[in-house]
């Protein structure tokens, strides 16, 4: 039996490095077997992070003891992904069929 993985979308805020931007930072993060995906964005946060953890505990760790800690991180912010409804164009489990009513006048 597999147990389901908690997924989080991190933002990260980073100071951009010189002649690097925010490519460096980003670099070493998706470099972690947990990142799933990295994407500079516009915004508050400059980077958005998808990662994978087999629990919400193990999620913080990684977020507090390896991505907090990189230099240039100013801040991060954590979301955990509660319920999907569609991932990668796929709608997951879709409402049952409803048998259609007619309308008697």
């Amino acid at each position: 039996m597999q147990t389901e993985l908690v997924t989080a979308l991190i933002e990260v805020k980073i100071n951009p490095q010189r002649d690097m931007g925010f490519d460096r930072i980003a670099e070493r993060i998706y470099q972690y077997e947990e990142v799933n995906s990295v994407y500079l964005m516009s915004g508050a946060y400059d980077l958005c992070v998808l990662i994978d953890g087999k629990t919400m505990q193990e999620v913080a760790s990684f977020v507090f003891a390896r991505l907090a800690t990189i230099d240039g991180v100013n801040g991060t912010a954590t979301h955990f992904i509660l319920k999907k409804y569609k991932e990668n164009g796929v709608i997951l489990n879709p409402p049952p069929e409803q048998p259609e009513r007619g309308l008697f006048v």
